[in-house]
């Protein structure tokens, strides 16, 4: 991964830390157009081996609870590469890099599990 994709994506995790709620919609309506920033998050999930994977993980499913609308499509937008890329460690048995992953995938699908119940009851 190149300096300047990491730069893109390390100012993405700090800048939501920082973001104040009255602005959360307005910057989740942004970040969909923001495609140098998905270019450079597709690429962090491709490399496990990645020091900001750990991070852009919690990043996204902070982003997946939430609860504005306008992020939910923008995480979910990586869940099939987090999958493949999590079946592509645990088939390579590198368990210490698949935790983050691991991780996620057990937020998002009890999250949605628990969103099914509800619409269902």
């Amino acid at each position: 991964m190149f300096t300047s994709e990491k730069g893109v994506v390390g100012e993405w995790l700090s800048e939501f830390k920082t973001l104040p709620e009255t602005s959360l919609q307005n910057y989740a309506t942004n970040l969909k157009d923001n495609s140098p920033l998905v270019s450079s998050l597709y690429k962090v999930i491709q490399e496990p081996q990645s020091e900001l994977l750990e991070p852009v993980c919690h990043q996204l499913f902070e982003f997946y609870r939430s609860g504005e609308e306008q992020l939910l499509p923008f995480t979910l937008q990586f869940l099939l590469e987090l999958i493949w890329c999590y079946l592509s460690v645990s088939a390579s048995r590198n368990v210490y890099r698949s935790g983050c992953i691991e991780g996620i995938h057990y937020k998002y699908f009890c999250g949605v599990n628990l969103w099914l119940l509800s619409i269902c009851v």
